[in-house]
């Protein structure tokens, strides 16, 4: 009686659990295909910041992150079969005037829907109505985030109550700028307020591969094969700006017409190499040789830069031939000076000595250089007089001998033009 009773129970059982096997499984097979037929309707949304110079509107790919965002953002316009919206919040750092803050956003989101519009290849894909701008005016939000994660001075607390104070912006603006004689705002602008001047891209689109698989024989599951955001074959590779060469000209030589010209070139990671040539060789009078100053003076330097990156307006970084520098100079020339028969001297010179300079941006595509150098100059000199006619020069046999200087030998103010070429970025992965 036991024995059959136990039997029945275990067939039970075993009758139950088929039953659930089964209907888990017809619940498993409604439920997938449906699942995958959702799927190919599925939108995804990605962000992106692109980054702004400071009070410039344009998009340029060698400032912050923009190369790999600029590559995000193309492979989505170029390879999804469908962009449903793209929202556009554009922002300016909370320097400056507000107007002009305001103009900035507004311009910033103008010039990222150009981009989109320019960088699209099929008009179907997404419609320009479908872009939306929300130009956001002085980005106060974001520098409160950024100083709270990322300020730590010590005066964080000072400089956070002021943020938080419900008072006017310009206020806040006014107390931070009185803070440490201003240092507290110079360091604010230079070290947080280039992540606020952006444009975050809200991007709504369909994924761009669909792949089927096969379950359980008869039921098909559409599954989004998710797209890598950098699709490094349909997009261009990232670039960056590399100073190859300066051309440089000394503002003090060319005030009283001496020629010049030098010519720099970066090596490694903190030296360079110049060369200057100087060859200011005039003669007037009533005859040619009556009066004449000549001077013919070249030589090379090698220098040794405390650091390779500048900030120009708090966000430009000049990756070499900017900042402050030591140098180790040597030169040579001869020279020749004549005023009519009251001074009449030629000789050679030769010189070595220690530079110190420093270099800063003074625009988009030039530098301005100040530099002073201490050394030692030899200097062997001859006297001469000239015939009636000043067509020869008749030597003095005793009169000569060498002048020998210690001191300053050089002050430059130079304007410079660096050179600059796109390469490709290092590093394989972004």
């Amino acid at each position: 009686m036991f024995l059959r009773d136990l039997y029945r129970s275990v067939n039970s059982c075993e009758v139950l659990i088929r039953v659930v096997v089964v209907i888990t499984w017809i619940m498993l097979l409604t439920y997938l295909p449906c699942k995958g037929q959702g799927v190919s309707e599925e939108r995804s949304n990605d962000k992106y910041s692109l980054y702004y110079y400071c009070d410039r509107i344009n998009i340029e790919d060698d400032y912050l992150d923009n190369a790999l965002q600029i590559r995000r953002i193309k492979s989505i316009l170029l390879n999804s079969p469908k962009i449903d919206s793209i929202v556009i919040y554009a922002y300016a750092s909370p320097e400056g005037a507000p107007n002009r803050n305001v103009w900035l956003a507004e311009q910033r989101a103008i010039a990222a829907k150009e981009f989109i519009l320019k960088t699209l290849t099929d008009s179907n894909v997404l419609l320009p109505e479908n872009i939306h701008l929300r130009p956001m005016g002085e980005n106060w939000e974001g520098l409160e985030a950024e100083l709270e994660a990322n300020y730590h001075l010590m005066n964080r607390d000072k400089v956070l109550s002021i943020i938080h104070a419900d008072i006017p912006t310009e206020t806040k603006k006014w107390r931070l700028k009185r803070l440490d004689n201003g240092y507290t705002y110079s360091w604010i602008i230079s070290r947080h307020m280039p992540k606020l001047r952006l444009a975050t891209w809200i991007c709504a689109y369909t994924p761009i591969d669909v792949v089927t698989i096969k379950l359980v024989q008869s039921a098909e599951l559409q599954v989004p094969q998710r797209l890598n955001p950098i699709a490094l074959t349909d997009v261009p590779e990232a670039f960056e700006r590399k100073t190859i060469l300066a051309l440089k000209t000394n503002l003090l030589y060319d005030a009283l017409s001496l020629v010049n010209f030098s010519v720099e070139v970066p090596i490694a990671q903190k030296f360079s190499a110049l060369y200057y040539h100087q060859c200011p060789w005039w003669r007037w009078g009533e005859a040619d040789n009556e009066h004449c100053i000549r001077f013919l003076s070249m030589g090379a330097e090698a220098r040794w830069w405390f650091n390779r990156k500048y900030t120009f307006r708090n966000d430009r970084k000049r990756d070499k031939l900017a900042g402050h520098f030591l140098g180790l100079y040597a030169e040579s020339g001869k020279w020749d000076f004549q005023w009519d028969r009251s001074i009449c001297h030629q000789g050679e010179h030769w010189s070595v000595g220690l530079s110190y300079g420093y270099a800063m941006p003074i625009g988009r595509k030039l530098n301005m250089e100040f530099s002073l150098s201490m050394g030692y100059a030899s200097i062997p000199y001859r006297k001469f007089f000239p015939s009636d006619d000043y067509e020869i020069l008749w030597r003095d046999p005793e009169i000569h001998g060498r002048w020998h200087y210690f001191g300053p030998t050089k002050a430059q103010v130079s304007l410079v033009v660096p050179i600059r070429v796109k390469v490709k970025k290092r590093g394989g992965e972004l």
